[in-house]
């Protein structure tokens, strides 16, 4: 007597792997968002877990994606610089000479970053460094990182006849120079709102500070070819 077979249910095939692209970066961004609050209201001694909970992510999900906390931080902070760039980099500067140029360039780049938030944030890994060390290479890659782009946008903004007219504007300097130009122009602001001074009172100072600033800078760069 032969067995009666039953036909076999068709049954959805369910594929293991990877999240979708755009499911991820959502993730990517719910981790980012909720590790960056939890870092500035009480630093890095907050627990994955936490963070976890607040990201409505697992403990897992996380260490996949950052193997410390370190690292997280770090990811944050190249976010925040990133925000910072494409806040200046797509501002066109304007003027009939390198100096009017350079000192717009100037002024678009601390409008973004004298915020109250990045600079929270700068506070943050400044008071964090002592009990975490690695904090002091994500510092070295931030600066890095922002003397790349602003090289990229100082090339645009100076032109190469200026490449031709100072050696310190040439391709295989830019971006030593981007880095005189930011710790010249940019940093002694950002270090006094990191200091305690307020980021709305000092932007209100902003103009005049990088006209100053800006002078002196291709004073140097004269200077120098002089030398």
């Amino acid at each position: 007597m032969e067995t009666e077979r039953r036909p076999k249910s068709k049954q959805k095939t369910v594929r293991m792997g990877r999240p979708p692209k755009k499911l991820a970066s959502e993730v990517d961004a719910r981790i980012l968002e909720a590790a960056r609050e939890l870092f500035l209201a009480r630093g890095l001694g907050v627990s994955v877990g936490e963070i976890a909970r607040l990201a409505r992510a697992s403990k897992g999900t996380i260490y996949a994606r950052f193997s410390t906390k370190e690292e997280l931080f770090a990811a944050i902070a190249m976010n925040n610089a990133e925000r910072v760039r494409e806040g200046y980099e797509h501002a066109v500067p304007t003027g009939d000479t390198i100096e009017e140029r350079l000192s717009m360039l100037g002024s678009e780049i601390l409008k973004h970053v004298l915020t109250p938030d990045t600079i929270d944030f700068i506070r943050l890994a400044a008071t964090e460094a002592r009990r975490f060390p690695e904090l002091a290479k994500v510092e070295r890659l931030m600066r890095e990182r922002g003397a790349h782009h602003a090289a990229s946008v100082l090339k645009d903004v100076t032109g190469p006849e200026q490449g031709a007219a100072y050696a310190a504007f040439a391709p295989e300097r830019l971006t030593r120079t981007a880095q005189f130009f930011l710790d010249l122009v940019v940093a002694p602001l950002v270090m006094r709102a990191v200091f305690g001074d307020d980021p709305k009172r000092l932007r209100a100072s902003v103009r005049s500070h990088v006209t100053e600033s800006v002078s002196f800078f291709l004073a140097a760069c004269r200077n120098q070819e002089a030398g």
